[in-house]
């Protein structure tokens, strides 16, 4: 049958009275993924199901019921098994879109914090060339390459300060570095920025504050609450001497 026959008998497909072999073409059609029929048929079945709700319920007389009972009892069990497996199959469907949602939504969200850890990275990288190509930027190193922390601090009075780490400690879950600024005169420590590691315990951070060895002594490092502190709460893992 073309579309434009089926299209008459689209409502007696929804019915289940169509003829077995017009009924084994939509079938085949709904297999291929047939757009057409695919619309047209979920139309009529939502035509049958309001013309049902049309008619007025109306309680059958007892010898009716009786008939209508004693012919269909022999047959109940095949149905009801039929549409067990159809509510089965249906929820197991479902269950396998909601898994598969949830995975999509957490893969998604897992690529969008990637993609923002990798801009904030780079954005460092940026600023510490930045300050790297400055004629009056000068370097500190502090430790020895191996299995205590080591790097160098890149200073500039006028434009910011580079720390640059290997070999970190490991942070806990609701701990992070805070670079803090030691003046010369002995004032409290000023803080600098928090910072955390990459699993290599390497660490690049680029901090805008103006470092001038001339009034500032050091810098400190020292683990803190994720959220920082206005002065340190721990003994300074490095104190890295600027003069």
């Amino acid at each position: 049958m073309t579309h434009a026959e089926m299209s008459e008998v689209y409502e007696l497909y929804a019915l289940g009275v169509l003829e077995p072999e017009a009924a084994a073409e939509i079938d085949q059609h709904l297999r291929d993924g047939c757009e057409h029929c695919e619309r047209h048929v979920a139309d009529a079945m939502g035509l049958v199901a309001a013309m049902a709700s049309l008619a007025e319920p109306e309680s059958p007389r007892a010898q009716v019921r009786e008939r209508i009972l004693g012919v269909v009892k022999p047959q109940r069990q095949r149905p009801t098994r039929n549409w067990m497996y159809a509510a089965a199959a249906l929820a197991a469907a479902c269950a396998a879109l909601i898994i598969f949602s949830v995975s999509s939504r957490s893969e998604l969200r897992h690529m969008r914090e990637r993609l923002a850890a990798l801009t904030e990275e780079r954005d460092q990288l940026r600023s510490a060339v930045q300050i790297l190509s400055r004629p009056d930027t000068r370097a500190v190193g502090f430790g020895r390459a191996g299995n205590a922390p080591h790097g160098r601090v890149l200073v500039n009075r006028n434009g910011g300060f580079v720390f640059v780490g290997s070999q970190l400690p490991e942070l806990g879950s609701n701990q992070t570095f805070e670079l803090w600024l030691v003046p010369a005169s002995g004032a409290a420590p000023q803080p600098a920025g928090l910072f955390r590691p990459n699993a290599q315990g390497d660490s690049v951070h680029v901090s805008s504050a103006a470092v001038d060895a001339r009034t500032t002594k050091a810098v400190a490092v020292s683990v803190e609450p994720s959220q920082g502190s206005n002065a340190p709460t721990t003994t300074p893992i490095l104190v890295v001497p600027l003069a």
